[in-house]
């Protein structure tokens, strides 16, 4: 069990660092073109993953509908939601429509009647998102450097929440598929689906948007590393990390106890952006971790990939 503990801190720390490195990437890179290069390439490192090590088997004919649904919802549905929406607002933004993740997910479960409605993680999902919600609404206005019209923060908010919602289908969706074939093979079809369906928004970016006028000679070494993290570190380690996490724990306490990823983002929007901290931080904070605390408490992991 403290190993499964262990993989959640490191999936928190990754995740908290993922909107720092999305804003430094859709700040040179065209963020429609984004994602085919990111899942691509973790598509295909996850492949020979799955080649090394072996764990490749046969996919059922009737699991292949929702590995197509699942490319879709995870790529172009979510990233477009999570690129564009925090070109347009800011990583503490992310950390606002991230924290309902743990809400949506536990609510989703509820309605397919995968999770049971219980008081005490009811309670612990409102603490958590209520936490959450102070934290990132105490330090959710734009700093000098990454200065926006109100416009284009409410635009940026609406995108994200798209992506927290499509994010959290995702996670509670793929459950069934993550315990049959293992989280390596699901991921790897997932996102090499995925950039097939991606393919064509990247056509249409290059024929009428960003990417048109793109110029890669302009990209520093901050959009390259943003790229980077996004592709190798989230999209290949975290999101393996991730699932391997859910496959042996249940899936709302793993969202709740993950959401703690926005005091990460805060922090170090704080430290290199100029975020202003303020007690606000420290009560919603308190908050935030009584409801991990309630969350996590006597929880029972479910049986180990085979």
């Amino acid at each position: 069990m403290w190993r499964v503990y262990g993989l959640l801190l490191i999936v928190t720390l990754i995740a908290g660092l993922t909107p720092m490195a999305a804003r430094l990437a859709t700040h040179e890179l065209p963020p429609l073109s984004i994602p085919l290069v990111r899942f691509g390439t973790a598509g295909v490192l996850l492949a020979v993953t799955v080649k090394l090590l072996r764990l490749g088997r046969p996919i059922p004919r009737g699991h292949w509908p929702l590995l197509v649904g699942l490319g879709f919802l995870c790529v172009p549905v979510n990233q477009i939601g999570f690129l564009i929406g925090i070109k347009k607002a800011n990583a503490s933004h992310a950390g606002i429509a991230y924290a309902l993740v743990p809400v949506l997910v536990y609510w989703i479960s509820i309605l397919l009647r995968r999770s049971t409605l219980t008081l005490r993680l009811s309670l612990a999902s409102v603490l958590a998102f209520t936490g959450a919600a102070v934290v990132d609404l105490s330090t959710a206005g734009p700093t000098t450097a990454t200065a926006a019209s109100l416009r284009d923060f409410l635009i940026g908010d609406v995108l994200l929440f798209s992506a927290a919602v499509s994010w959290s289908l995702f996670v509670v969706l793929s459950q069934p598929l993550v315990r049959e074939l293992g989280a390596v093979l699901t991921l790897s079809c997932v996102f090499l689906i995925g950039t097939v369906w991606q393919a064509p928004l990247m056509l249409a970016d290059w024929r009428w948007f960003d990417l048109a006028a793109f110029d890669v000679s302009q990209v520093t070494w901050r959009g390259w590393a943003g790229l980077a993290f996004l592709t190798l570190v989230t999209a290949y380690v975290n999101y393996l990390l991730w699932y391997i996490v859910t496959a042996r724990f249940d899936v709302t306490r793993s969202a709740v106890v993950t959401n703690a990823h926005f005091l990460v983002t805060v922090l170090v929007e704080a430290a290199f952006f100029g975020q202003r901290l303020n007690a606000w931080v420290f009560v919603g904070s308190a908050v935030l971790l009584s409801g991990i605390v309630l969350a996590t408490r006597e929880a029972t992991p479910l049986p180990e990939e085979e």
